[in-house]
Formats: C-alpha cells, structure tokens, sequence
C-alpha cells in the first residue's frame, strides 16, 4: 500500500508533458495488449471472418467465367428421374451425351463406389473410355467424416481425386484443400486442382515446384495456408490448403439440369473445350455448405452446394495460373502486430491532438481514421491481402476510448485538485486578510475561544490580547496614496510577526487595527515586554518605495481572567485601553483596568442619552453677553449649549461636545443651536427694535463646515427665523480653520457674501495661523481667555495680547477678549484697543429671559 501511495504521489509531482506521454503509452499499450490477448486466445475469430465475408460480398461483380459449365443434379432432376441416386445406366447416358459436346475434363463430383441399378457394365465403359473423366473419393477418415471409396475403375485408372472439405467453426467454407494428403495417399489431387491441371496443360502450364518448394502454376505460386495466416488462430492446417478467393455463387458459372442434357435442351458446342462439373444442387441431397456469401443480416442464409464450391476452387487455380487473378496473402505475424500497434497509437494520437480542438474536427479526424482503415483493408483485400481489420479497428477505437477516459479522468483529476486548491484557498481566504495575509477577526477569535477554553481548565495559564491601532494612518493614506497604504500595512505586519513568539498569533481586523494573541505568559511583565518590543521597533522608519515613514501606534492590553468567557468582552476591553493610549497622546500602550470599562460605559451611557436629548428636546441655551468695552454697552451674545438631563441634572458642555464630535451627532446638534440661536434673536429684535444692534455668536463645529449642504441649511434657517447675515457672528476654532484647507476658504467666502461675520474662536492656541491669517475673510479674533487671564502678571502676556490686537487691526479685524473677570484687565485691554470683551466680569451665561433681562436693562441705560 505504501509503495503504491508512493508511486501514486512520484506520478502526481511529474511534469505534465510527462504525465501526456505517460497517458499516451498507457492507453495505445494496454489497449493493444488487450487486443493481442484476445487475438491470441482466439476470441476475434468471428470478427475476423466476418469482415472477411464482408470483403467477399462487397467486392465488384466479375463476369460469368465461360471456361466452367456446371451440370446440376436439382430438385426437378430428382422429380424427373423419379428417384436418386440415378441408376448407373442413367448415368452412363448422361456422361456419354456430355462426352460428345468434347469438353476439355470432365469433373464427376459424384460418389460411385457401388453399383446403382441397372447398366453397370455400361458405365464402366463409359469410365474406361473417358481418359478426361475425373472421379471422387472421400480420402480424409476422422471422427467428423468417413472416407468413401473411389470407383473402383477409375482408381485402377488413375483418374480419382479428393473431395474433402474444410470447414471453419462458424460451419462456412473460407478455405479449400489443393492436397488432402490422407496418409498413404498424400499425392492425391482434390477435384477442383485435378481437373485444372488437366485444363492447363493443353495451355501448356505444368505444375512445378516454386524455389519454396510450394506447388507453382505459370508465375502464381500457391503458398499454403499457415495455422496462425490471416484472422486465424491455431487452427487445423493439415494437408495443402489455400484460402478461397471465390469468383461467386452459382449464377457465375453456365449451369444445365440433367433434364436438359437427357432431353437434349443444349446447344451442342456448350460444353466443348471446357471443363464440365456434374454435382448434386439440390438442397435436399445435403451436398450444399455456408459460405462467405451466407453471411446476409437481412435475408436468411443461402447455402452453396459442393459442385458450385469445386467450380469456385477451379476458377481460383485457373485465374491465379493464367489470368493473374490473384490468390490470397497475409502478412508475417510480426508485420500483422506491427498494423495493430499501429492503428493502436494513431488512436491515441488522434484523441490526445485534436481533443482539445473543436468537437467537428475531432469527429471528422476520427471517421477520417476510420474510413482510412476500413477502406485500406478493403483495397488490400481485392489486391489479395487479407489482413487484420477487427482487431485494428479494435485498437483504434478503444486506445482513442481510453484515451480520452484518461484526459477525461486527467482533466478530473486537475479539477478536483483545482477544486481542492481552491477550496483550501477558500478557506484560507474565509480565515485570513486578504492584504497581509494574517489571521482575520475571524480566525483570530477562534484561536482566542480555545485559549479561554483552555484557561478554565488551567488556573495557572495567562494570556494577553493586543488592540493595535496606527496613528496618522489616514494621513500616510491621504499624502502617499492607497498603494503606498497598503504596503505600508503589509510592512507593518511582518513588523509585528517578528515581534513575535511562534505560538503566539498576530491578526489584522480590518482598515489600521491590528490584534496580537500573547499565548501563554507568566505574568503581566512579559506582556509589557512584547509591547515595549513593538513599540522600540516602532522608532525605526520604514522605507518603501523611497519613502521613509515612521510608523506609530496605540496599543491597548487586555490581560486574561477567570471573569471572561468570550473573546469579544476581551477584545471590548482591549479597544477601550487603546482608545485611552491614544487619548494621552498616541506612541504608547496602556494596560486595561476596570475603572476604563465604567468610564467607557458611562460614555456609551452618555451616547445614547444624546440620542434621546436630541430627540426629546433636552438641551437648551445659554447666552453670554459680549461687551463693548469702550462704552459698556451689550454688543451682543454668544449661544452656549446646555444640556439638562431628568437623571443626572446639568451636564457639562466639556463631557458630551468631544461624545457628539465622535460619534457625529455634532452636527444635528449645531444645526438645532443655530436654527435655536437665529430664532430667539428674532423673537428679541421683534420686542426690543431698538436693539437692532445686538449680534448672535454661534460656534460652527468642524463637521458642520465639512458638511456640503451647509450653506443651504444656513440660507433655510435664515430664510425661516427671519435674521439678516449681518447679525450672525459664526465661530470657528483655529485648528477647525487650519485642518479645512482651501475648500474651507471658498465656503467661508460665500459665508461672508450673505453678510454673516466670522471670527475666529480661541486665537492664539494654533501653531500657524498667523502666517495663514490673511488668507481667511475673518471679521473677528477671540484672544484666547489663558493669554487675557495672565495679562495681570505683565511681561510677555501682555505682549502677546497687544500682538494680536495690532495684527488684527493691520488685517482690518476687531477683537474679543474671552475669559474677562477684573477690571484691571479691562483697563489693560481698553489701552491695547481692543474693542469686546466676554467674561464672568460682565455675565455669566444667561438664560433667555435673563438674557432678555439684559438687554432691557442695556436699552435703559442707554435711554438715561
């Protein structure tokens, strides 16, 4: 078994050209071996002889051959004699009248050992008398036949032939015997061989011995027939037998009745010159034999009598000796395995050509094949060689039939192997990315069940789960293209392998995030070494095409407890720690902990308490008035959002605008504050028209900008509230402007075309904005409350905040101080010519009917 496995695998790894060969000797040579095996056996036989019978019937019709006249004992003789055998009187007359037409011999293919009736003494006469007359004897004695004696006048004569027959098992008459040669009588002519050589030599043809020492007349030389010859195997090749090239049934040959010899119904030269055969027809005499032409499908098989055989066996012998009408051949043995082996091969060849070729091409190939065969065999046979035709097509057809099994089951085979291949691919692919190669979530959760699995079992087995996520990966992504990106990531990858032990388990789940199974540790401290290991290898750039990158990360830890039993609460906690890594600046790893997990909680809490505040309508404004600090007038106000939650009261803006900004809701909620903001200002200037003056300051979150249909929001709620542009102030932080870019500008530009004024919040905590300043169609800066909160210290504070005044004059802007909360700062600010300013000094944030208050009280005092 092991040595055919190993075979079968030493098969399956050689190249396929030789796997073609391989196939291709194996099918024309077991075929072929087949086909000799049964040829050798025997079983062919009747394929044989059937194609020869064949041949026979197919070939073209040849003329009456006039040399050969037949005298036939019929059914209408035996009714017009009365009975039979003829008397000898009878029969002494019929040879007496045929002796005068002078014919060349006289063949008598009747049996006369013993006389019949009356007038013996006249037939004995006649025999005497007749020096052409040739008689029968049935020489051959076996347990299929008895010998029966010849005249006994004729044997003193000489003047006796055989009239043996050889019968093929299939019961016809393919063969006939030139020499029986019954032992002791082995010169013994047969009657067809006796009375042509009496024939040929008044033509002067003589029988010689050929230099193979074979029996020759003329030029032809007839070989005996071989026990292996032609379609047969191992049969009975005794005494001198040829094969039978018949000229035809008996309509081939002049025939007359003994009627009509008695009643004189002949002409009287019919005979002269020729040879004359008298034999019994009639079927009723049993003297009638299967041959080749009895092979019909169609109608039932004819019989030939014996003097038709006999009168077919002389025209072979006289046609080969005169008219060159050629005898029967056959090829050696080896040049007849040579033609099998042959077609054997060609079958193959056909099948392993053209099968790939169009299905019309291979068909037409193979009846070409075919009929090139068939049609071969068929010309060789009417030029006299018969060779092998079943056994050739045998091999033809089957070497092609097992060809293609073999290509059939090859082409399986290769599918099944393709189809393993895929499905291994497949499932590799279902198991791991696509990009790097790694295990995906997939594969990677798995693995990870099993170690949780294995760590109820085992109390002193630890394990640790990395969440990795790159920094700055979007921006390598943005700057260097998605090409660049992804190979970025497979680097990244093959970083984090070789940080890694064998056991240990590095997946990708998909975009920059990466997860690490650290199988089996000790203690916490071997987690954090493989972390600081990854972390180290981070400082190192990373070049890939030309480009150095250095790479950064945000790993959060997870280390196994009894108290999980699924990967996705680890993975939650590990997530939660890397968010927490990178929230206190990125490039660093952070190990999980409990009081994480409520924090998060509480967020995803908070998350959808934000759902439900925006729906329900729990949030609410503030207003903070902003001052004209060169007269103390209220100039305005900025809306400040609050959110007042039935569970937890008041909820800071600090805690629930960065929640908003992650999950997106920013935007609905700035929508709801400038739609909120823009109404209430409407609803004042409509009761207080002598505050036309007052503006609106409204913070624009970054995401509202980024949003494409903001400027037609903006122009909707305009439009609704009634507020014309002039009285919005929108702010956006520094960092907001300097992360837009220059669809930024263009979208402020149109801002400014609706006359709404913009201004920049928090001045000052940006690292370029003045070199990007003029760019901008700002109206307004905000100096930032930490710069207005230490300007009571002097020094350099109060140089930063003059700066940012005189530049914003020199660029035609006004100022706002935030964060204003003594009046020495105002003082400080006034001589620094800032024009606003916002603070705990002036208000704290109102509600809108104190802030309507305010502006009451603002409208009086300005009225004394």
């Amino acid at each position: 078994m092991i040595a055919i496995k190993t075979l079968k695998a030493n098969w399956e790894n050689l190249p396929l050209r030789f796997k073609q060969w391989g196939g291709f000797f194996l099918s024309s040579g077991s075929v072929y071996l087949l086909v000799f095996g049964l040829r050798w056996l025997g079983w062919l036989q009747p394929s044989e002889w059937a194609a020869f019978d064949l041949f026979v019937q197919l070939r073209p019709m040849e003329p009456v051959d006039e040399r050969i006249v037949i005298v036939g004992v019929q059914e209408s003789d035996i009714r017009y004699l009365g009975s039979w055998p003829a008397s000898d009187r009878t029969l002494a007359k019929i040879l007496r009248k045929i002796r005068a037409q002078k014919p060349k011999v006289i063949g008598l293919d009747l049996y006369r050992d013993i006389p019949v009736g009356d007038g013996y003494q006249e037939l004995e006469e006649i025999f005497k008398t007749t020096p052409n007359l040739i008689g029968i004897e049935k020489s051959i004695n076996d347990r299929f036949s008895t010998a029966i004696s010849p005249s006994p006048v004729l044997k003193a004569l000489g003047q006796v032939s055989a009239n043996d027959v050889i019968v093929d098992p299939d019961g016809r008459l393919r063969r006939a015997l030139l020499y029986p040669m019954p032992k002791g009588n082995e010169g013994l002519p047969s009657l067809g061989l006796a009375v042509s050589l009496i024939y040929l030599k008044d033509k002067g043809i003589e029988p010689q011995s050929s230099p193979s020492g074979y029996l020759q007349l003329g030029e032809a030389v007839f070989k005996p027939l071989e026990n292996t010859d032609g379609g047969y195997v191992r049969i009975d090749a005794g005494g001198y037998q040829v094969l039978m090239n018949y000229h035809g049934s008996s309509q081939k040959f002049h025939s007359v009745s003994l009627e009509d010899i008695l009643e004189n119904r002949i002409a009287p030269d019919l005979m002269r010159d020729r040879i004359v055969l008298i034999g019994a027809q009639a079927s009723s005499l049993n003297d009638v034999f299967y041959t080749p032409y009895s092979s019909n499908f169609i109608t039932s098989p004819a019989q030939m009598s014996g003097v038709e055989f006999q009168a077919n066996l002389v025209k072979l012998i006289l046609g080969a000796a005169s008219d060159r009408r050629p005898l029967f051949h056959v090829w050696s043995d080896i040049g007849e395995e040579m033609w099998i082996a042959i077609w054997s091969i060609t079958g193959a060849a056909i099948v392993w050509i053209f099968s790939t070729k169009r299905l019309v091409l291979l068909t037409g190939t193979v009846i070409f094949g075919m009929g090139f065969l068939i049609g071969g065999s068929y010309l060789l046979f009417l030029g006299g060689w018969w060779i092998p035709l079943a056994p050739a097509l045998y091999t033809f057809i089957g070497s092609m039939m097992v060809m293609q099994s073999y290509m059939y089951v090859s082409r399986l085979r290769e599918l099944n192997s393709a189809l393993s291949d895929s499905i291994e691919l497949l499932a590799h692919d279902a198991s791991h990315d696509a990009l790097t190669g790694l295990p995906n979530r997939n594969l990677f959760m798995d693995r990870v069940d099993h170690a949780i699995k294995y760590s109820k079992r085992n109390s002193n087995y630890l394990f640790a789960i990395f969440f990795i996520d790159l920094d700055r990966f979007k921006m390598i992504n943005d700057s260097l293209g998605h090409n660049m990106g992804d190979r970025f990531l497979q680097a990244i990858a093959a970083l984090l392998q070789d940080c890694l032990r064998s056991i240990d388990t590095v997946a990708r789940l998909g975009g920059d995030e990466f997860t690490i199974l650290v199988d089996d540790i000790q203690d916490v401290s071997e987690a954090l070494t493989v972390a600081d290991r990854i972390l180290h290898r981070f400082l190192s750039p990373i070049t890939i095409g030309g480009e150095a990158i250095f790479p950064s990360a945000s790993i959060g830890i997870v280390i196994s407890t009894p108290d999980y039993d699924n990967c996705i609460d680890l993975l939650r906690d590990a997530d939660i720690a890397m968010y927490r890594a990178k929230s206190l600046g990125k490039g660093r790893y952070t190990l999980f902990d409990q009081e994480m997990y409520e924090q998060t909680l509480r967020l995803t809490q908070l998350e959808s308490e934000l759902h439900y505040a925006l729906e329900h309508r729990e949030f609410e404004l503030y207003y903070q008035p902003i001052v004209c600090l060169a007269t103390d007038q209220l100039a305005g106000f900025e809306a400040l959002i609050r959110w007042k939650n039935p569970k937890r009261g008041f909820i800071s803006p600090i805690e629930f605008i960065p929640l908003a900004e992650d999950t997106g809701l920013i935007v609905a909620v700035g929508d709801w504050v400038l739609r909120e903001a823009c109404q209430q200002l409407t609803d004042w200037l409509q009761k207080f028209p002598e505050a036309a003056h007052l503006k609106m300051s409204i913070n624009l979150a970054s995401h509202q900008i980024r949003e494409p249909d903001l400027l037609d929001k903006l122009d909707i709620i305009l439009a609704e509230t009634g507020v014309n542009g002039s009285s919005i102030r929108l702010e956006i932080t520094e960092s907001t402007l300097m992360d837009q870019g220059e669809q930024t500008i263009a979208k402020l530009a149109q801002l400014r075309a609706r006359n709404i004024q913009l201004s920049i919040d928090d001045f000052g905590q940006g690292y370029s904005s003045l070199s990007y300043l003029h760019r901008f169609p700002i109206n307004i800066l905000k100096i930032d409350r930490a710069f207005v909160s230490q300007m009571s210290d002097g020094g350099e504070n109060i140089e930063i905040v003059r700066t940012i005044t005189m530049l914003a004059h020199t660029l035609n802007m006004s100022v706002v101080a935030e964060g204003v909360e003594t009046e020495q700062q105002v003082e400080i600010l006034k001589k620094l010519g800032c024009e606003f300013g916002q603070g705990y000094l002036f208000s704290h944030p109102l509600t809108a009917s104190a802030a309507e208050q305010a502006i009451t009280n603002s409208i009086q005092a300005i009225a004394i």
